[in-house]
């Protein structure tokens, strides 16, 4: 007979995940293809629109070549 698998404690049942790095955005499938600046971003903050290749890389990080935002992707 198979033993039943264990209920998880309070502690571990309330765990959240690890918060994202300082400064790295994280982004989803819903935001690519991956530009930045983001349509969020302020006007006076904006530099030439740039895609980022996310899916690509490996670790599914990319950098923007402009002003070094840091996104992340996820899911």
């Amino acid at each position: 007979m198979l033993k039943a698998k264990q209920d998880r404690t309070p502690a571990e049942a309330g765990r959240q995940p690890p918060p994202p790095v300082e400064g790295v955005r994280i982004v989803t499938r819903k935001d690519l293809p991956l530009s930045c600046p983001m349509p969020d971003a302020p006007l006076w903050n904006m530099h030439p629109r740039v895609y980022l290749p996310i899916e690509d890389d490996p670790d599914h990080e990319a950098t923007c070549p402009y002003c070094g935002a840091r996104y992340r992707l996820e899911g």
